[in-house]
């Protein structure tokens, strides 16, 4: 995520040389792994009411190709202390966790639909 107005710039003028085409076949590989990243976090994470899991949740960033995972509520507000722990309780990881477990399989997802999308659009 760019952190300064120049770095944005750049990764706008990035973006916009590439092709349209290309970024809508990159779309579904996003969402797939957005899921499916989701998915696993729900499954690790430590479940007392439930308001914790039922908080994971995905939504589009700033950008069209940016997706952004979160964890926590005005119910939940506790995501972060259940992740990392506190002086009083142990962590008890599910996003972490589960992002090292697909980030190799979330890389090549994308890389491949990028692949495709590029060889079709030189096609």
């Amino acid at each position: 995520m760019a952190r300064t107005s120049d770095q944005l710039a750049r990764l706008n003028r990035r973006m916009k040389a590439i092709p349209e085409s290309v970024r809508e076949a990159v779309k579904p590989a996003l969402d797939k792994s957005e899921d499916e990243l989701i998915a696993l976090a729900k499954q690790f994470v430590a479940v007392d009411r439930g308001d914790l899991k039922d908080s994971i949740e995905g939504n589009h960033g700033d950008h069209e190709l940016e997706r952004v995972i979160s964890a926590g509520s005005e119910d939940a507000f506790h995501a972060w202390w259940v992740e990392k722990g506190t002086s009083e309780m142990e962590a008890q990881p599910y996003f972490f966790p589960a992002y090292r477990l697909l980030k190799k399989r979330i890389a090549g997802r994308i890389k491949r639909a990028v692949g495709k999308a590029v060889r079709e659009y030189h096609a």
